[in-house]
């Protein structure tokens, strides 16, 4: 129900932007309706919650308090922190913007949220800050947009400086800082379990490329020496990408950046690796998901386990470095597979590039997934939880589960003790074993295979985790 704002009319120039997790980045998505905003007249705070804690001046003082929601993380702890907010300024106008904003609308709109917008957002905040600074009532149905927007250069002075956020970590002993940037939002692909289709339905958005190199620019003014590319999918439009990272390399020719493309990608578009190559592209993160052909059709993923190694086989030949990202564990997981999940990074001598984390994922059912819908779905789900923000499923084979729970418990004592990935990768390989009943059979010695240098990010790729006590502690 739509409710007028007193208050808010006296503190109309005011506008505070929060993000509470974005992956170890510099959030875009703070810098860029900053912009926007300031064109139309706001007093912008940005407030960073992944580095800083809160500004609580900043909350007083606001009229209108927007929320980032990329992702499942970021929203379980802007959950967190919205009755802090709401103590500090019960009568700010509190916005929710981003993926699992629409997804959790009803949600969010119970314990104390006015406004939801969710895919291309620059415009809609514009909007809910006009109608707060006019005291116009508005409407709290969720808003979801794919219309073309008009961009302004994202605005990072009052962002946390680079070196505070994650590092690229060269596998050689080196460092380098990095910035981040998007150059196109949404997605062509309907994979079922990905939160972006149900908002982008098949639809993407670029960015203009002179918007997206003015951002590179500054950023690298501001020591970045790497850019990593946020898109969902950098080759969705792959004339707009490369037109990005040719300009890039030409201006800025010792500047590295990575990027996220699909293998389904990587294999109609193998001719532009080696350009990825020349321009300075350190590595390309994949979703893979599963070697499973039953869970990729699931999924409906649009490739096969061989399209993966030939994707592997392309990717390395150029000379890249490719990071594949899985979701191991789900509702038709089985051991065996899960086993021969190991085998097949093995065979293509992957064990490095694989962050362990990736390898303990279990599926994420948010609200509205296309998962959903798929019959063979049913069977499995035991209801949504409201806390966790997702439904609630299990592995029919209880063997499987606990399997799970033992990889995750190995990979959060690797990440304690600061074990390598091999080790790591062994360990986990072993009690696969185990879990598959070859007690009797040895596990290969890893340390054998040969092994080079990996560039990765400090922070792996991960946006569903359990917030932790660290996080709530900024809060």
């Amino acid at each position: 129900m739509a409710r007028p704002l007193n208050r808010v009319r006296r503190q109309l120039m005011q506008v505070l932007l929060l993000s509470t997790y974005d992956l170890g980045h510099q959030p875009f998505s703070l810098a860029s309706p900053a912009a926007k905003l300031r064109t139309a007249g706001a007093s912008v705070t940005c407030n960073d919650l992944a580095i800083d804690d809160l500004n609580e001046k900043a909350v007083r003082e606001a009229g209108l308090i927007a929320l980032y929601l990329p992702m499942h993380t970021a929203t379980r702890l802007s959950v967190a922190l919205l009755p802090r907010l709401k103590e500090l300024n019960p009568e700010a106008h509190i916005a929710f913007y981003g993926l699992y904003a629409p997804l959790n609308a009803e949600y969010l709109k119970s314990i104390g949220g006015d406004s939801f917008i969710g895919g291309e957002f620059e415009d809609g905040l514009v909007e809910i800050y006009v109608s707060v600074a006019a005291g116009d009532t508005l409407s709290s149905e969720p808003q979801i947009s794919t219309a073309k927007q008009i961009f302004d250069q994202p605005f990072r002075d009052d962002l946390p400086s680079l070196d505070r956020y994650a590092h690229l970590n060269l596998g050689n002993g080196t460092t380098k800082t990095v910035g981040y940037t998007e150059a196109s939002r949404g997605c062509k692909h309907v994979c079922r379990h990905c939160p972006v289709v149900p908002v982008y339905n098949g639809r993407f958005r670029i960015i203009p490329a002179d918007i997206v190199l003015r951002d590179i620019r500054q950023q690298i003014d501001r020591g970045a020496e790497h850019i990593s590319f946020g898109d969902p999918d950098f080759f969705n439009g792959p004339s707009h990408a490369m037109t990005i990272v040719k300009a890039l390399h030409a201006e800025f020719p010792n500047v590295t950046y990575d990027a996220t493309i699909k293998v389904e990608h990587l294999l109609k578009q193998a001719e532009l690796l080696p350009i990825l190559k020349d321009t300075g592209c350190l590595f390309i993160t994949t979703a893979v998901e599963s070697v499973e052909e039953e869970i990729l059709h699931l999924l409906d993923k649009g490739h096969s386990q061989e399209d993966f190694k030939r994707a592997a086989d392309l990717v390395q030949n150029a000379g890249l470095t490719l990071s594949p990202t899985f979701v191991p564990f789900t509702p038709w997981t089985t051991k065996e597979g899960f086993l021969h999940l190991l085998e097949t990074l093995a065979e293509l001598n992957l064990i490095e590039n694989v962050a362990p984390i990736q390898l303990a994922i279990r599926l994420l059912i948010p609200n509205r997934s296309y998962l959903l819908e798929l019959p063979e779905m049913q069977p499995h789900l035991q209801g949504y939880d409201q806390e966790a923000l997702s439904y609630k499923w299990r592995n029919p084979d209880e063997s499987v589960e606990a399997l799970c729970i033992e990889v995750q418990e190995i990979v959060e004592a690797s990440a304690r003790d600061s074990l390598s990935r091999q080790k790591t990768f062994a360990e986990i390989y072993e009690v696969t074993l185990a879990a598959c009943g070859r007690t009797n059979q040895a596990s290969p010695d890893f340390s054998t295979l040969p092994t080079m240098a990996i560039p990765s990010m400090s922070e792996p790729w991960f946006c569903c985790a359990e917030p932790t006590q660290e996080q709530l502690s900024r809060l």
